[in-house]
């Protein structure tokens, strides 16, 4: 896993660009995470975290002067990854031979799976990271990240112009995108059983193929 460029200097104090360093940040976010999961924030100390990276409390210093350091850079990293995810993905639809071929549920259904997978899921100490994430949000850096979902799919549809895939005003589009994630935000932070389910998943690609619909009938 490459950590992004977007872990800046006023957040860390020395850049990962070995394998080895990549591999230390790596080991502090998800010591970090599995510490906050089972005792909470308020016992965090980034003695604990040092030790249950494997290593010294030095090391962890030379890399971030505090634990809010950490969840600053944790945050940034984990909306990163959400966000390339979504780049990539349009990308692809936006490279296929015909986009008209597209069929917009299939569109929507694999832009939602991203979406929980990233903001709610993943694997190993990432359904910790995005657990943490939520609970320690900046409500400004949020707000930037899913400003940039919104204007990138956005992009897509216009580039797309099927006749099934409106674009969305931007009330419309976000209330679609708000409703999405907050559905995510709660999933996560109250541990909803079923947020990996296929029920979960179809509910909210119905919540935005609705949008979708309604837009539609009122053009």
């Amino acid at each position: 896993m490459t950590l992004p460029h977007e872990l800046s200097a006023h957040i860390m104090r020395k850049q990962p660009t070995q394998k080895r360093a990549q591999l230390t940040i790596e080991a502090i976010f998800e010591a970090t995470s599995q510490i906050v999961d089972r005792e909470g924030v308020s016992g965090l100390t980034t003695n604990k975290i040092a030790a249950k990276a494997g290593f010294s409390v030095g090391t962890l210093y030379q890399y971030f002067s505090s634990k809010e350091a950490i969840f600053r850079a944790m945050s940034q990293h984990g909306r990163s990854l959400v966000l390339a995810e979504i780049e990539s993905y349009l990308f692809s639809v936006e490279c296929s031979l015909d986009p008209q071929d597209i069929h917009p549920e299939v569109f929507i259904r694999r832009y939602v799976h991203i979406c929980i997978e990233g903001f709610a899921l993943g694997k190993s100490y990432r359904r910790a990271m995005n657990r943490l994430c939520w609970l320690l949000e900046q409500p400004d850096e949020t707000a930037a990240a899913v400003q940039k979902m919104v204007e990138r799919l956005t992009l897509c549809l216009k580039y797309l112009q099927h006749p099934m895939l409106p674009v969305l005003d931007e009330t419309q589009m976000f209330i679609m995108s708000r409703s999405l994630l907050g559905c995510l935000r709660s999933a996560s932070l109250e541990r909803f059983p079923h947020m990996d389910s296929v029920e979960f998943e179809n509910q909210l690609v119905d919540l935005l193929m609705g949008q979708l619909v309604r837009n539609l009938e009122s053009a």
